[in-house]
């Protein structure tokens, strides 16, 4: 697979986590007009946010990959902290709405390090050489 195909899976994937993360807000919300139409205009926003990164890494800028190397990294690093201390936290209260928090939280933590994998990906960086 070369390194374009791996950063355009890449982008879909976060599109599709987009998805996921309205449809867990709602959840977490309940179920109304207003909670609907915040978290698609959310949707929206994230879908947009992706587009443009993507995007910029489609057209190789190295400043782009960079940023997101430091920020993947960064964020899986206290992302497993966090659901660590969240899954801790579940064992202690046994409430359903701490473990979807937790289960959130992992998915989450899981994009940010396939994203930090990716970019480091041999193919990735040859694609950007």
């Amino acid at each position: 697979m070369s390194g374009k195909a791996k950063i355009e899976g890449l982008t879909n994937s976060w599109y599709g986590f987009a998805v996921f993360t309205a449809v867990c807000s709602v959840l977490a919300s309940g179920i109304g007009v207003f909670s609907i139409v915040t978290n698609v205009a959310g949707m929206l926003f994230s879908w947009f946010v992706t587009f443009i990164i993507g995007r910029a890494l489609i057209k190789r800028s190295s400043l782009t990959r960079l940023i997101l190397l430091v920020a993947t990294a960064l964020f899986t690093i206290v992302g497993t902290l966090g659901v660590g201390k969240a899954a801790w936290m579940f064992v202690q209260t046994w409430q359903l709405k701490v473990l979807a928090g937790t289960v959130y939280g992992a998915v989450a933590t899981w994009m940010y390090a396939r994203s930090f994998r990716t970019l480091i990906d041999g193919s990735v960086k040859a694609y950007f050489r």
